[in-house]
């Protein structure tokens, strides 16, 4: 797929012709970039890069930038992310894509654009904006989704799920978006450095305020990791709090019919010698005892506090 680039995207026919003066948009699959360029070191580097497919980057080279973009999947960052490259030079920009995701972002960004669209670098801000357009919401999902998670934890209800599970899961997720806001940042300061000159001193501009927005974004996805960090201690310790209160009650029961057992086995050696074996009242007078030692004994609990959650 084809676009020539005059304020907005035009499509460009297969038997079109276009001048080395039009600003062209062009959308290769991997075979096709590798079948048409592979005789320059960026190429080489290029098709590279994407076999690896790690992390975002760009790299400036003399006369071009060329760059890859692993965007993780907003319903489930750790998922396989989408891969795609770019080689953007003076007039030109290719993006590498076999899924069919970069020409549908692009027709979606030409319906909602910002400004117009006048040199490649112009086209590469905004596809980096379409990326990040709603992390905001997505970070605050988030926050709720712990804040209720916390609030579950502090009311004492039980939990039927994994909540350990599901807090470990929601820390790996924000990890992956906290890296990929941070490779992002990494690009666009790479672009306002500008070393080779390619960039105009409008379009570094356009960068400079995408690296201040990524920071912030990388910040926030980091501080939401380590509050669930902190959930996850305070399930933890309140845990450790019922695991306590529970050997806490087995301990006082215990002690409660500790007494109890000792009556019945002084008792129950039987002796000749013993009275009590005899004697009319011996049996009522052992429960009316077993009776007030455990009223004793659940009142002085009580009173010291240790039958309290």
């Amino acid at each position: 797929m084809r676009y020539k680039l005059d304020k907005r995207l035009i499509p460009v026919k297969a038997e079109e012709s276009v001048s080395e003066d039009d600003i062209l948009i062009e959308i290769l699959s991997r075979e096709e970039y590798t079948s048409r360029h592979h005789t320059r070191y960026e190429d080489h580097l290029l098709i590279r890069n994407l076999e690896r497919g790690q992390y975002c980057r760009t790299d400036l080279l003399k006369d071009c930038v060329i760059g890859t973009l692993v965007i993780p999947v907003k319903k489930n960052p750790l998922k396989r992310p989408l891969v795609f490259g770019y080689y953007m030079s003076e007039n030109r920009l290719i993006l590498i894509d076999d899924s069919g995701e970069a020409d549908r972002m692009l027709k979606e960004m030409d319906k909602t654009q910002i400004f117009d669209k006048t040199y490649p670098a112009h086209l590469l801000f905004e596809l980096l904006e379409y990326q990040v357009r709603d992390e905001i919401e997505y970070l605050q999902k988030y926050e709720e989704h712990l804040t209720e998670m916390e609030d579950r934890i502090m009311s004492g209800r039980r939990e039927k799920e994994d909540v350990l599970g599901i807090i470990l899961k929601a820390r790996k997720e924000l990890a992956r978006v906290t890296s990929y806001y941070g490779q992002l940042m990494n690009m666009s300061q790479t672009l306002t450095e500008n070393y080779n000159g390619l960039l105009k001193e409008e379009e570094q501009a356009l960068f400079h305020l995408f690296t201040g927005r990524m920071a912030r974004l990388s910040e926030y996805a980091r501080e939401l990791r380590e509050y669930a960090q902190q959930i996850r201690e305070m399930y933890q310790v309140r845990m450790e709090m019922k695991q306590n209160h529970a050997l806490s009650f087995l301990t006082m029961v215990t002690a409660v019919f500790a007494p109890l057992s000792l009556i019945a086995g002084w008792y129950g050696m039987n002796f000749k010698n013993m009275p009590e074996l005899s004697w009319t009242y011996g049996y009522p007078l052992c429960i009316l005892i077993s009776i007030l030692l455990i009223t004793l004994e659940i009142w002085y609990f009580t009173r010291k506090g240790w039958l309290k959650k």
